[in-house]
């Protein structure tokens, strides 16, 4: 079964053995094609304390309309705003260390000149993973570590659009959507000016909303500890949600 992405993926009863990943910028639209992710049956490792596995996203979900305070007041278990932060680092080292290359905002940056690639279980991709975080704590529910353990073989090279279309398709189970996306990328190294516009694309095309309500900013580390001597990379995500109920 092919994911595409215009297709928003349910990760449920499913599972990812490999990630045959396409990749290509264009002068248009530099977006990162997702067309031969392929998924296949595998053994679902057994999780770790703490872990909750991808379908335990519901299972956090508030089961009442409102719930009382310890002094007695009663309150909306679903406001009408919500607010997640998220974060994520990644070291960077050469493609053979790595096993593979550099990708952020799901946008690749193997036909850019940048040699080295990123260290993860996953893609790596620090922007994904911050929003998917970012999204995930606003509304309340374990964060991307839990719901994706890094011991779980079917996540190996997994690409992480996966991770956070399962994130978006969570905000909208539980009736919200997209209100405000604020990122910023900190690393020395690649530049990504020229790019971020591609990563904007694709944000806004995987939390299904508008280019008005989504903002990515970048900045160095000014040669400062292992970011700022280009051996990794992070990112910091704040996103706001509204109740369309």
């Amino acid at each position: 079964m092919l994911v595409t992405p215009a297709r928003t993926p349910t990760l449920k009863a499913q599972a990812y053995t490999q990630a045959k990943r396409t990749f290509r910028l264009s002068r248009t639209s530099q977006r990162r094609s997702t067309a031969n992710v392929v998924m296949a049956q595998s053994t679902t490792q057994e999780l770790r304390a703490g872990d909750v596995g991808e379908q335990g996203g519901e299972a956090f979900f508030p089961t009442a309309p409102s719930e009382t305070t310890a002094t007695g007041a009663e309150l909306p278990t679903e406001p009408p705003m919500r607010i997640g932060h998220g974060w994520d680092i990644h070291r960077l080292a050469s493609r053979e260390e790595a096993g593979q290359g550099c990708v952020i905002g799901g946008v690749s940056f193997d036909d850019t000149g940048f040699e080295l690639g990123t260290v993860a279980h996953s893609d790596g991709d620090v922007l994904y993973h911050s929003l998917t975080d970012a999204i995930l704590g606003a509304l309340g529910l374990p964060d991307i570590g839990q719901l994706f353990p890094d011991n779980d073989p079917r996540w190996r090279g997994a690409d992480s659009e996966a991770f956070m279309a399962e994130a978006v398709r969570l905000m909208k189970l539980r009736g919200y959507r997209i209100m405000n996306v604020d990122v910023t990328l900190i690393l020395q190294k690649p530049r990504v000016s020229a790019l971020k516009a591609a990563m904007k694309e694709n944000v806004v095309r995987i939390c299904d909303t508008v280019p008005a309500r989504v903002n990515i900013k970048a900045r160095t580390h000014e040669k400062v500890d292992s970011i700022g001597e280009g051996r990794a990379m992070s990112c910091h995500v704040v996103c706001m949600l509204e109740n369309t109920k």
